[in-house]
């Protein structure tokens, strides 16, 4: 059924189909976890999942808190934004939650299916015993990872990524070092740590492809990688998902010595050994790592909260464009918009698809206008402008892609400033990625070739 879904979903996406073009990389993941849980269940007799509900709720409820904690980060750090997300708050919410509850599922999968392939077993070092300086080591350095990557991001922007490992393991070794990297460590083990970063940066990669499908995505502004990327990631961004493979496991063990998340992340694992590879049981978790349902009520009001809180920092600061609808296109009057709305076509990505002579036939509207319609539709759908942004560059004079190639950074920010109230509207960084992708689709600017498919536009080139 996974397999299934996951495929339709594609399909329907693809062909441009709501509500799957907007929500694909919810409607990709969600079958994609039932894929994995159930090709462990074939593989080991046992769904991870589904065989403990209690703990896949707690997993997939605060997977969404987990990840609001960098959401919130990101406020500061400003690595990435949003666009085309839906312009309906309780929709657009629901599925943003939605999404971030597949994170620590798909991990916990990803690390599951690791072992079940026997990845890095028996991997060993000496072993060790942990001392109070060793606590005091990881929670110095990763304060001093989180403390620069948010002073200076431009350079030390990924050290963000392990912040959350070094400064939690402490507070999870001395509750239960059997279920503590830090405690794997010491017994001379490699074996899970590896595993969950080889899971990490599997998952990162669907993460990515599937946002690459997806009409409401996300696009990186990483300072210096913003050239060489591998579908919306810079390459060396890659390195990233391992470490934050890391920060789910600690920040989800932490959360369970709380006594606000159902323990089981380790608890069906099998150890390896760190000499010879011989398989041993592990250790029961230790009393503080058991749920406490005193503290579960609270906690998941407090969850509820912080993601609230920050979701209106991210709808303020990260994202930048709602779906481009054809109803706020700029450049024509409102009773055009609507014939064009009645000819079927709402999205102004289908719009920015469409051939003129075609519409203007089927609408019924003259020429000129259509073409203004598609051109405005192109300026709208590249690269996240959205309808906005687009209204903006209009009213300066920038009214089709080949103008916008055209255009100079500051130009376009100050353009996008002058009709925004918002603190990020028109930054460089944004700026630069919209340059970009104009001037690849009509290098020559006003008098090159049009967004699609590389080929003279009309609905441009002869109003130019």
């Amino acid at each position: 059924m996974g397999a299934l879904a996951l495929a339709a979903s594609t399909l329907l996406a693809s062909r441009g189909m709501e509500p799957f073009r907007t929500w694909y990389f919810q409607a990709a993941w969600f079958p994609t976890i039932a894929l994995l849980d159930g090709g462990l269940a074939l593989r080991t007799g046992r769904s991870p999942l589904l065989g403990r509900p209690r703990f896949a709720v707690s997993l997939f409820f605060w997977s969404a808190p987990t990840w609001y904690l960098f959401e919130l980060l990101n406020l500061r750090m400003a690595d990435w934004y949003y666009v085309f997300v839906p312009a309906s708050l309780p929709l657009r919410w629901a599925g943003v939650f939605a999404a971030f509850a597949t994170v620590l599922p798909a991990l916990y999968l990803a690390h599951r299916w690791m072992a079940s392939l026997g990845v890095a077993r028996g991997w060993s070092r000496p072993t060790f015993r942990v001392r109070r300086r060793h606590y005091a080591a990881c929670v110095i350095l990763g304060a001093a990872f989180l403390g620069l990557s948010l002073w200076r991001r431009d350079a030390f922007f990924p050290l963000i990524w392990g912040a959350a490992t070094l400064l939690l393991e402490p507070f999870n070794h001395a509750r239960d070092p059997a279920t503590s990297l830090l405690g794997d460590l010491a017994r001379g083990s490699w074996t899970r740590i590896v595993r969950i970063l080889a899971g990490g940066a599997a998952i990162g990669l669907l993460w990515e492809s599937f946002n690459a499908l997806a009409g409401s995505r996300w696009i990186y502004t990483v300072p210096g990688l913003e050239h060489l990327k591998l579908f919306e990631m810079p390459l060396p961004g890659f390195l990233g998902f391992p470490v934050f493979a890391l920060d789910g496991f600690v920040i989800f063990h932490a959360l369970g010595h709380l006594g606000a998340a159902v323990p089981g992340w380790t608890t069906a694992d099998v150890a390896e050994g760190a000499a010879g590879g011989e398989r041993t049981a592990v250790p029961s978790p230790s009393r503080g790592s058991r749920l406490r349902p005193a503290r579960v009520l609270p906690a998941v009001l407090v969850g509820l909260a912080f993601c609230a809180a920050v979701q209106l920092g991210v709808d303020r600061l990260t994202i930048d464009a709602t779906k481009p609808r054809v109803s706020d296109l700029p450049g024509l009057p409102r009773p055009a918009l609507e014939r064009l709305r009645a000819a079927g076509l709402e999205d102004a990505r289908d719009l920015a698809d469409a051939d003129p002579d075609a519409l203007a036939r089927r609408s019924d509207l003259p020429e000129p206008e259509v073409r203004t319609a598609v051109r405005a539709a192109r300026l709208a759908a590249l690269r996240g402008v959205g309808t906005v942004n687009a209204g903006a560059l209009w009213a300066g004079g920038v009214r089709s892609v080949c103008d916008l190639a055209s255009a100079a950074p500051a130009q376009v920010s100050s353009l996008v400033r002058a009709v925004r109230d918002d603190p990020r509207a028109g930054r460089p960084a944004r700026v630069r990625v919209w340059l970009r992708a104009a001037r690849e689709a009509c290098p020559g600017g006003r008098s090159g070739p049009a967004a699609t498919g590389g080929r003279p536009d009309r609905a441009e080139s002869e109003d130019d």
